[in-house]
């Protein structure tokens, strides 16, 4: 039941908020209704005590009633003031243990309004085994209009060690305002320092960020565009907690990058960390790029000192400085995509696009947009016929009918 308690307030930023307001708010309304600290019933019960022996010389058992009165009044004000101090003290206690050890609660978000030149509307708001595992998943909302492609490999350099990579796809419906509510939610994570902590710190952020924003979904009956942003990133930041937790628990040095989509309403919101990326295919406007590398030649691109193509090939190219587990906060940037019909996400870690230009996914996309499992198969093999040095992972989605039912 305590444990419920935690994981409810950790998760939902509202109990939080709540929380914080109504400790002070009761003990404000105590002070009042007493008239001060410590209650007048406490000095009255002392003064009394003193003189029961005299008291019960001039009025007899009649002084009982009132000395009982006195002090169950006494007793009432001293369990509701122990209650308010002993929760207050376990929130501060469990906020504390959160941020700097059990790593729960949700650490501060300070999204990035980003513009983007691109043909494409994207709007700021901001296992299978250690071969490819390409996979297939239809939903229906009175037609086929999602279906899903994964794809996920060791690759050549690395096929003797676990593959780094996780990743989730989920689709799923809910209820809000009255209505069923179809929504999937698609994570990438690449996982760092060491085969073993790096598949360790990926899987823990694939399975919190499901697991923080599927209780969320789940329970708020009424959903909007800030509370499905809220919960995304709030997901990102509740998962960088674990990882930040489990490095300073173990004394090891893991982190992963992340991307994860959330569709719901023929919207797409994406979140990033780190160089794992999001793209939007489109029918007659090509390949867009969602999401903004974290990442030293990322920067160097952006500030004109090396052409797109030289981030292939720079020695700096493997340097990421963003990522989940290496502080306490972490800064997610977030975008709100709106979706249309026949469109295609595509999440990748960068053991994808490494090997594979942004021509050739774009060109094996649209080919295969109908197929996505052909379409993540065919990524894999693209990436595995490029060098193939890195662990590849990714999630293909196509959205046939998403106007109709996303």
């Amino acid at each position: 039941m305590l444990g419920q308690v935690r994981l409810t307030h950790d998760v939902n930023l509202w109990v939080r908020r709540i929380t914080g307001a109504g400790l002070p708010g009761a003990a404000i309304l105590l002070f009042w209704v007493e008239g001060g600290f410590p209650p007048q019933a406490w000095y009255f019960l002392a003064r009394v005590i003193p003189h029961v022996v005299d008291l019960w010389a001039v009025r007899g058992p009649q002084i009982l009633l009132p000395l009982a009165g006195v002090v169950a009044l006494s007793m009432t004000w001293m369990i509701l003031w122990g209650m308010l101090l002993g929760t207050t003290f376990a929130v501060v206690r469990h906020q504390w243990a959160s941020r700097h050890s059990k790593g729960f609660a949700a650490a501060s978000w300070s999204p990035e309004r980003k513009q983007f030149q691109s043909p494409v509307p994207i709007v700021p708001a901001e296992q299978a085994s250690t071969q490819n595992a390409p996979a297939a998943a239809r939903k229906s909302g009175g037609g086929e209009s999602v279906m899903v492609g994964v794809g996920w490999n060791a690759g050549i350099a690395r096929s003797h060690k676990p593959n780094e990579d996780s990743l989730i796809a989920l689709r799923g419906t809910c209820t809000s305002g009255g209505k069923l509510l179809p929504f999937g939610l698609y994570v990438v994570a690449d996982g760092m320092g060491g085969h073993a902590d790096g598949q360790d710190a990926s899987r823990l952020a694939v399975r919190t960020i499901a697991q923080c924003v599927l209780l969320n979904i789940v329970r708020n009956g009424k959903i909007n565009d800030k509370l499905l942003i809220e919960m995304l990133v709030e997901g990102v930041t509740w998962a960088n907690d674990e990882v930040y937790q489990r490095n300073q628990e173990k004394q090891i040095d893991m982190g992963t990058t992340i991307t994860a989509a959330l569709v719901v309403n023929a919207n797409a919101y994406v979140v990033n960390v780190g160089d794992s990326r999001t793209y939007l295919y489109r029918k007659g406007e090509g390949l867009t790029q969602v999401t903004r590398d974290h990442s030293v030649v990322a920067d160097l691109v952006r500030a004109g000192e090396i052409s797109p193509d030289d981030v292939y090939t720079h020695p700096r190219r493997n340097e990421v400085y963003r990522g989940l587990g290496s502080g306490i906060n972490v800064e997610v940037d977030w975008f709100n995509v709106p979706l249309q019909d026949d469109d295609v996400l595509l999440l990748c870690s960068d053991g994808l696009w490494e090997m594979v230009r942004n021509r050739e996914i774009e060109r094996i996309i649209k080919g295969f947009a109908a197929e996505p499992s052909q379409a993540s198969e065919a990524l894999i093999q693209a990436a595995l016929q490029g060098g193939g040095s890195d662990n590849i992972a990714a999630i293909v989605v196509c959205f046939s009918k998403v106007c109709a039912a996303a």
